[in-house]
């Protein structure tokens, strides 16, 4: 980190203050806890996937026992031809991308919201590998 020294003209001892003051709140923000995936959900994935029993899904499928589940296979919600096509087995990695970036992931989806905060994402996952 740059020293702040009494030669320094007064535009650089503002740059150096900036950047020592971006260190530090990038550090506070850093330290910051994930919420937790219950959260995340409730934030994320409720509105169209419901609660977490199978008959609580109102548009989306069930997201209970995603893990293992082929995209497109869960019994309830509305499912893309595109996502029944994907052939995608639902593990950690296979949802990350998908969650993080759906429309990237399998271009056409139905699905509109991703998680894109890389702490909320793990948080998300791993409450969805709770649900059995």
């Amino acid at each position: 980190m740059p020293t702040i020294t009494a030669d320094m003209d007064y535009s650089h001892k503002c740059a150096c203050a900036a950047f020592a003051l971006a260190g530090l709140i990038g550090t506070v923000f850093a330290d910051e806890p994930a919420p937790s995936g219950r959260e995340v959900y409730e934030r994320h994935c409720r509105t169209c996937h419901g609660g977490t029993a199978p008959a609580d899904s109102p548009v989306g499928p069930s997201l209970t026992g995603i893990f293992g589940a082929r995209a497109g296979s869960q019994a309830s919600g509305v499912h893309s031809r595109v996502m029944i096509d994907s052939g995608i087995l639902w593990d950690r990695e296979s949802l990350r991308r998908f969650l993080a970036e759906p429309q990237l992931e399998v271009p056409g989806t139905v699905m509109p919201v991703r998680v894109a905060d890389p702490k909320e994402l793990e948080s998300l996952l791993d409450f969805l590998e709770s649900l059995r």
